[in-house]
């Protein structure tokens, strides 16, 4: 088996591998080198993806994406997958799972920026709110130099959902995915969110982030009060 090249071959053992979880795949299939065989063969021959079962609804967004961009899902178990990760089908091509999927889309990411006349009436308001915001926590940090707005927007640190927004560090900007623009709750708090990463540095999850969404908390409730 682990000779094999052929497309129809690969099908069939990776169709009987996903039937790992009923209890009825061919004992041929518990020997992990040929499941990882079976990935790497097909993987060569087909546009698939290879996720286990956790990833397939923990990921959906990433799941839907991947079959828009027209790839076959294909479930594998835990164990198969920790063999897989990392290595290269028969034509030396990275195996996609979902680590390589992910970084494949991030590879090709662009912002699809909007321009501020191309806003709807209600948006246009919203936006205009945004130096009134920035005002009630002490103003907009100097080292923020635009606030821009994208259709699309890249996935999250900690996930493979699109974030509502992004402070970029190196161009100095805010950005933020329209879909935020909604209402004022949700612009104003991705901003000051996308603010917080400016002025502390630090990305989410961090004790830094933590600390100046705090502050900016804080200040935000102080100036209210007043």
């Amino acid at each position: 088996m682990l000779e094999c090249k052929e497309k129809r071959v690969a099908e069939c053992l990776v169709e009987d591998l996903q039937k790992f979880e009923l209890g009825e795949s061919h004992d041929e299939l518990s020997w992990i080198d040929v499941s990882v065989h079976a990935c790497k063969l097909l993987n060569s021959k087909d546009k698939v993806i290879f996720l286990t079962p956790w990833e397939l609804s923990d990921a959906q967004t990433m799941v839907d994406r991947a079959k828009r961009d027209g790839f076959r899902i294909i479930t594998i178990p835990e164990n198969v997958k920790s063999k897989t990760r990392g290595l290269k089908d028969i034509e030396g091509n990275e195996i996609r799972d979902l680590e390589e999927y992910t970084a494949q889309w991030n590879d090709s990411f662009e912002f699809k920026f909007i321009d501020e006349n191309s806003l709807s009436k209600k948006e246009k308001e919203i936006f205009s709110k945004k130096d009134d915001i920035l005002k009630l926590i002490g103003g907009k940090p100097t080292k923020v130099k635009e606030i821009l707005i994208s259709e699309t927007m890249r996935l999250e640190t900690q996930g493979y959902d699109e974030a509502r927004g992004v402070w970029e560090e190196h161009e100095k900007r805010i950005i933020i995915k329209r879909d935020q623009f909604k209402d004022l709750v949700s612009f104003a708090g991705t901003l000051l969110h996308e603010t917080a990463h400016a002025i502390s540095g630090a990305s989410d999850i961090t004790i830094e982030f933590e600390n100046e969404l705090t502050q900016l908390l804080g200040k935000l409730s102080e100036t209210s009060l007043k």
